[in-house]
């Protein structure tokens, strides 16, 4: 051996230890050699210090999970020669009076650490598998799972201090592949879906819901006979595993399998029919913010939004809203591929570079066909010149795709809301804080849009905003203030916009939402129906008036309605939610559920969405998942005052009385420091059977407008009472025919 060889083994700087199925070390990326561990206690000794947080323990601790037989005399002799024994097998090269580089005594601690370098697969497979779930990109999921080479320590399966982690890493695993399955499912590549899938199958026979998962995948892709045969493999996996029956949900899926009633996955129809996708639709991606810094993503973000707005007046044109849209930001994507997933002609693409009073905006238009460039240009300009990049990009867009426009359409383009670039970019601000739906968020956007407002008062978009953001305060499920004084607001600023600007599609629609939660049914029709003559790609248009529609009698218009929305929104949770609450509504409780589940695909930690299902269930009378679901719903959103009282009513139809009474007793208590909704108190009472009580709550959402009152006439868990004359002249007061 040479003599900088013999310095390199005498001080060995990185240690690496994997847990993850056979335990291996590599000491400076060489392995040490299963021969050298020469006796168990050592091995184990690392094994353990390796798998603790910091990657110490006391040394009573190590004594007493290591030898817990052995009397304490000789259990110190021993843990000496353990440790001992430890540090030769890493250092072989080791003078018996030199520290370790690797195992430390300080005190009464046992420490493990390395000079450089100390990786451990544990460590490295839950950050990966972290940064996965928060990131949500196939790539992070893919190299999370890599990290797993097998089970925890499986030569030791009789370690007490291994069998939890072992079981918690088993459960992330099986987590990993679930999410990834689904998201690749949501991105249309269903092979691979199909083989994260039967992976979790395989570690998890007995996983119903896994199997279930594969079945609707292979008969939604029209593979038939091996949805089938999957289904057999279910049956077979729970008699063995469990000697129990599949669900109801597995066997109501395999009926319809059978009658094929299972529709073709939304992606799936998109790439059937995208050869002949019309040529006058488009998304426009979220361009990237390249300026470096994350406080300017409010102007990248509102630039994308403003041109999908400009263009979404066209009725010629097809253009794909904002949330369906924004689900690609921030990921690295083919422009081809996304426009075939969403069945347009073209896709817009682009950077944004701002610096000080210089913005630079490069952009290309892709042909979905066959990826070749329509167009490309680059911007460079002042910051002041914003207005008049956007819309050239709006007209260059119509050009290129060869639109007809006339003069009113042409003049929709160039329309400018103010010439002011301060209060374009407050308002922009104000979209950017309203977006992220929490009411932190909102107040800022509120004040955003006020500030705008003061620098040029005449700023109809800037009303608008502010009108959305009231209403967003009282709706359904986010109530932070009362409703009443909420939606009596979010009508004022509509109002104050369209004074200015009869024209403002946003501003119709934001007034009819306010006028319907207001019981001002006339004016909301006649509102919904201008904002869609307005601008007929004006998604959450067509999503509110499809309400509308339903709570006034019309539930096939309604479906028809947001369905259209899903069209122009398919990859919007509330978009996708709102088809599942208008077949929840109308009564179709499993086809409520399969939306519901496909909703949970976009996105498995919706609180809606786990409470939406919820409620199906428990029209269905399947009270344990309906549970399930809101307390899931609960956790994932602990302020939602429509989780707690949905588990209040559950407990009480189920005939958990005191648990109801404990939830009503603390909905009641939390009343007296927040706005609780006296429709959810209502709720609960009458599910405690407790009519004159919860007609008393129910009078009191009627005075204050209540969110959800607008639903009475079609909420099921009031079917009980729709007979009686106090019901109908409640109804008859907000507005309904009774």
């Amino acid at each position: 051996m040479s003599r900088a060889a013999r310095e390199q083994a005498a001080s060995p700087s990185s240690l690496e230890v994997y847990l993850l199925g056979p335990f291996r070390i590599m000491v400076d990326e060489r392995a040490i050699e299963e021969r050298r561990w020469s006796r168990r206690k050592p091995k184990l000794l690392v094994k353990l210090l390796a798998l603790q947080p910091h990657h110490q323990l006391h040394r009573e601790q190590v004594m007493e999970l290591l030898w817990p037989e052995q009397e304490p005399e000789s259990v110190s002799n021993s843990l000496h020669k353990a440790i001992h024994l430890a540090r030769r097998t890493l250092e072989p090269a080791l003078h018996s009076a030199a520290d370790s580089h690797f195992i430390l005594t300080q005190d009464q601690q046992i420490i493990l650490r390395a000079p450089t370098k100390l990786w451990i697969d544990v460590e490295a497979f839950e950050q990966a598998a972290n940064a996965a779930v928060k990131g949500r990109e196939v790539e992070a999921y893919e190299t999370a799972l890599t990290l797993y080479g097998g089970d925890l320590l499986p030569e030791d399966p009789y370690a007490d201090w291994a069998a939890t982690r072992r079981e918690q890493l088993r459960s992330t695993r099986q987590e990993l592949l679930l999410r990834v399955a689904r998201l690749y499912q949501a991105q249309g590549h269903y092979r691979q879906s199909s083989e994260r899938f039967k992976a979790l199958v395989a570690l998890d026979p007995a996983n119903e819901a896994a199997h279930r998962e594969l079945m609707h995948l292979y008969a939604a892709t029209g593979r038939r006979p091996q949805a089938l045969r999957q289904y057999k493999e279910c049956c077979a996996a729970l008699r063995k595993e469990l000697d129990a029956e599949p669900e109801r949900a597995t066997v109501e899926l395999h009926t319809q399998i059978i009658a094929g009633r299972v529709p073709p996955l939304p992606e799936a129809r998109v790439r059937a029919q995208q050869r002949g996708a019309a040529n006058n639709s488009l998304a426009i991606l979220p361009l990237v913010n390249v300026s470096g810094d994350p406080n300017t993503d409010y102007l990248s973000d509102g630039i994308t939004e403003s041109i999908i707005n400009t263009l979404a007046q066209l009725p010629q044109l097809k253009v794909m809203a904002r949330s369906t849209v924004f689900r690609y930001k921030g990921l690295e994507i083919d422009p081809q591929e996304v426009g075939a997933r969403l069945g347009v002609r073209a896709v817009l693409t682009g950077r944004v570079l701002y610096r000080g009073d210089t913005l630079n905006i490069q952009t290309e238009l892709v042909d979905v066909a066959d990826g070749s460039q329509i167009w490309g240009e680059q911007y460079n300009r002042r910051a002041a010149d914003i207005l008049d990049v956007q819309a050239e990009i709006a007209r260059e867009i119509t050009a290129q795709l060869r639109l007809r426009l006339s003069g009113e359409e042409q003049g929709r383009l160039t329309k400018r809301y103010t010439d002011n670039t301060e209060a374009y970019q407050l308002y922009l601000k104000g979209r950017y804080h309203w977006n992220k739906r929490t009411v932190e968020r909102l107040e800022k956007g509120i004040e955003c849009f006020r500030q705008a407002l003061k620098i040029d008062p005449a700023y109809a978009l800037a009303y608008a905003g502010l009108s959305d953001c009231y209403a967003f305060r009282g709706d359904v499920g986010l109530t932070a203030i009362p409703s009443k004084e909420a939606f009596s607001k979010a009508k004022e600023t509509a109002r104050r916009a369209l004074e200015i600007d009869d024209t403002l599609a946003e501003a119709h629609a934001s007034l009819a939402h306010a006028n319907m939660h207001c019981f001002e049914w006339s004016a909301a029709e006649r509102a919904f129906k201008r904002a869609i003559e307005l601008s007929p790609n004006l998604a959450i248009a067509h999503q509110w008036y499809a309400f509308y529609l339903l709570f006034n009698g019309q539930g096939d218009e309604a479906y028809r309605e947001a369905t259209q929305a899903l069209e122009l929104d398919p990859l919007s949770l509330p978009a996708n939610g709102d088809v599942g609450q208008i077949l929840h509504l109308t009564r179709q409780y499993d086809r409520a559920i399969e939306q519901y589940r496909k909703t949970l695909e976009l996105e498995p930690n919706r609180d809606r969405a786990h409470l939406w299902l919820g409620w199906a269930y428990e029209r269905k009378g399947m009270y344990e998942e309906a549970s399930t679901e809101f307390l899931r719903a609960r956790s994932l959103a602990p302020d939602n005052m429509e989780a707690q009282a949905a588990l209040g009513c559950i407990y009480a139809l189920s005939g958990k009385t005191d648990e109801a009474r404990t939830i009503l007793a603390e909905l009641r208590e939390l009343s007296s420091r927040r706005y609780v909704s006296p429709y959810h108190m209502a709720l609960v009472h009458l599910s405690l059977g407790e009519k004159a009580e919860g007609y008393e709550w129910l009078d009191r959402a009627y005075q204050e407008c209540a969110e959800w009152m607008i639903y009475l006439s079609v909420d099921p868990r009031f079917d009980g009472l729709r007979a009686e004359p106090r019901f109908k002249e409640l109804l008859r007061r907000i507005g309904f025919k009774s």
